[in-house]
Formats: structure tokens, C-alpha cells, sequence
């Protein structure tokens, strides 16, 4: 089977999906039973702690989109557009510390 552009594409999506949960997992275990990956599309939902979810997600789907995180929060939720894996490592952490 040949793949096309757009399916060499979409599948490294979900490859780099696949190192953020390692990566993230690896920074914190404890989100190991609780990471949810969705079957549809490059997007990880992230539990946070004291209730509302943090999503990690491809905004689009050309190949140099970036990846997005969103922290959902009553006052203000944010979303912070990232250039790196340990950025968005950097986000998540940042997150839970900031609601511990």
C-alpha cells in the first residue's frame, strides 16, 4: 500500500500525539489512568485536579499546525498556542502546580 501526502500527514499526528502522552506521563504518573486519548482525532483531555479538563489538541490538520493547549477555568480560560514538546510538558506541569 502507498500512502498519499495526506495520510503520511495524519498519521505522524497521531504519532506525536503518542510521545505527548509518553512524555506527559512520564512528568507526571499519576496521569496515567486518567489521560484520555481521543479515538478520533490528535486530542488528549487532560483531568485536572479540583474538577474542569485541560485539552492538548492539533489545531488543524496541515502538517506544520501547531498543537494547542487549553486550560479550561471559571475566570479565565486560556489557550496557549506551543512550539515544542516540552512546552506543552511545560503547560500541563505549569497547570497542575498552579492548582495544587
Amino acid at each position: 500500500m502507498r500512502f498519499t501526502r495526506d495520510m503520511a500527514d495524519a498519521f505522524g499526528d497521531w504519532l506525536e500525539r503518542e510521545r505527548i502522552h509518553e512524555a506527559l506521563v512520564t512528568a507526571l504518573p499519576e496521569l496515567a489512568d486518567s489521560l484520555e486519548l481521543d479515538e478520533e482525532r490528535p486530542l488528549l483531555r487532560v483531568p485536572l485536579t479540583g474538577g474542569g479538563t485541560m485539552l492538548v489538541a492539533k489545531t488543524d490538520e496541515e502538517p506544520m499546525a501547531p498543537w494547542v493547549v487549553g486550560i479550561s477555568d471559571q475566570h479565565s480560560p486560556t489557550v496557549h498556542e506551543t512550539a515544542s514538546l516540552g512546552e506543552i510538558v511545560r503547560r500541563v506541569l505549569e497547570a497542575f502546580e498552579s492548582r495544587a
